[in-house]
């Protein structure tokens, strides 16, 4: 995705996460963008390495599953063909119209939501084993909302594996981003106002305006902690390589992984 300038096109958008994130995920779904192919038998059949690459899951201890903002065939499907009980909540309903396209072809079973992750009281009390969220509390505003909710859904001493988007990466700056001879910041850390993004699909169409939140580490792993939650792993998802062009996504995560896993455990209902 690309950053644009925020103040050409601030006033022109709904001041509502959710419909913004909304109608470019919409669009996104419909170019076929990464996250909107869903998996297959190949994927199937390497499940519990494409879903835990690190080995963290408990999986004798994990029979319900909520797939958390995971819409696009992936996820849930991968799941599901382990045998797991599989809920899917996703804000896009073209991307859990994928979802629903794959259990039946495959004959999985897997109840699909169109939801949103700052709001999951249809789901209260279900008391699920895992709560399985895929990159995207940088399309929230309150990251401790979110930790809030997914406390909610989950059952005492229940797992939560997330992945999040390096904060740095939306401190970089908009352009020329290598100098030379660095990697250029040029924004501060701070929460509350949001990022305008263009998405681009796989054949680099634009696509509509989305935002991003930037949360500092602060908040999105101390966050977890004043929640209730212990972390029990962390790590960094590094596919840098330093031989590539400067500037590029590989060079640059070369010195900046662009993604953190997050795997934790629900220890009281602190916050909730």
């Amino acid at each position: 995705m690309d950053p644009i300038d925020s103040a050409s096109v601030m006033p022109k958008v709904e001041a509502d996460y959710s419909k913004v994130n909304r109608q470019a995920w919409t669009v996104l779904a419909r170019q076929g963008c990464d996250s909107s192919i869903p998996y297959g038998p190949e994927q199937f059949a390497q499940a519990r390495e494409w879903l835990d690459a690190l080995g963290w899951i408990p999986w004798q201890e994990i029979q319900s599953v909520l797939c958390l903002a995971c819409g696009g065939g992936q996820q849930a499907a991968l799941f599901a063909a382990l045998g797991h009980r599989v809920t899917l909540v996703d804000l896009t309903p073209e991307q859990v119209a994928v979802d629903r396209h794959v259990a039946e072809l495959y004959g999985f079973t897997i109840e699909c939501i169109e939801g949103d992750m700052l709001d999951l009281s249809l789901l209260y009390g279900r008391n699920f084993d895992l709560v399985y969220q895929a990159v995207s509390a940088c399309y929230v505003p309150d990251v401790g909302r979110l930790y809030q909710e997914v406390g909610r859904v989950l059952k005492p001493r229940g797992y939560y594996r997330v992945e999040h988007w390096s904060p740095v990466h939306l401190q970089l700056a908009d352009d020329n981003i290598w100098d030379g001879q660095a990697y250029r910041l040029m924004r501060p850390q701070q929460t509350g106002e949001p990022l305008p993004w263009i998405g681009r699909s796989v054949d680099e169409t634009p696509s509509p305006l989305c935002w991003h939140y930037l949360h500092p580490l602060a908040d999105l792993l101390g966050g977890l902690c004043n929640a209730g939650f212990a972390i029990l792993h962390l790590s960094e998802r590094n596919q840098g390589d330093l031989s590539a062009e400067p500037g590029s996504g590989a060079h640059l995560a070369a010195y900046l992984p662009p993604f953190i896993w997050v795997f934790a455990q629900k220890l009281s209902t602190t916050g909730l």
